[in-house]
């Protein structure tokens, strides 16, 4: 059996499903040992934005969801992550608030750098900023966790909080998304945002020619 550690959109139900139709049920998890932060761009032509991305890093941690795939769902799941790198990291999951262990392999989508130069190469600029309509479908998710799992904690706020790189470079496009899906949770996600992003929040900007 095959499980993927989603850690970005995928923990949002509809993101993850419209690959895996059958990942509805999922658990709340931990990784240790690898970070997750503003640093993943596609290289699709024309895509010009910073999403999430993860790195091996001592230390570190990040949350997100584990669910089962069938092999067909692995390999679609791969064409879906295709900028990133599958990566086996079954000894570093810790599922939240159960005993459950994984009977399989699990598998999450890294990036990989040579150096710290290229990293920083790939950090959110004006010109590939981080998107407000994709931090929803991140939020979103990570609320729909916290109420179908009380035993995850504040799982939107760790989300936040674990996650690096945030900038100043980061655009409200909302009105017109490059991410086209309607999120629900605007006001409890600009909250969220406000209280533990309070340097970044005020500086986000309205998308040019959008408002």
């Amino acid at each position: 059996m095959n499980y993927i550690f989603g850690y970005g959109s995928l923990i949002e139900q509809a993101s993850r499903t419209r690959t895996t139709a059958a990942a509805i049920y999922v658990l709340p998890a931990k990784v240790k040992g690898f970070a997750r932060g503003w640093w993943a761009r596609t290289g699709v032509v024309g895509f010009s934005t910073t999403f999430a991305g993860a790195i091996p890093k001592e230390l570190a941690f990040m949350n997100g969801v584990v669910y089962a795939v069938s092999d067909d769902e692995l390999d679609r799941t791969d064409k879906r992550e295709s900028g990133y790198t599958r990566t086996d990291i079954t000894k570093s999951v810790e599922i939240l608030g159960g005993s459950f262990k994984p009977e399989g392999k699990v598998w999450v989508y890294l990036n990989k750098f040579n150096d710290e130069q290229e990293l920083k190469n790939s950090l959110p600029s004006a010109e590939f900023p981080i998107v407000q309509s994709y931090v929803d479908i991140c939020l979103a998710g990570c609320l729909q966790i916290q109420q179908g799992f009380p035993e995850a904690g504040n799982f939107a706020a760790e989300f936040i909080q674990s996650t690096q790189e945030w900038s100043t470079y980061w655009e409200n496009d909302r009105a017109n998304p490059r991410r086209p899906f309607a999120i629900p949770m605007a006001q409890d996600i600009d909250v969220l945002l406000q209280k533990h992003l309070p340097t970044y929040f005020p500086e986000i900007r309205l998308a040019p020619g959008r408002w």
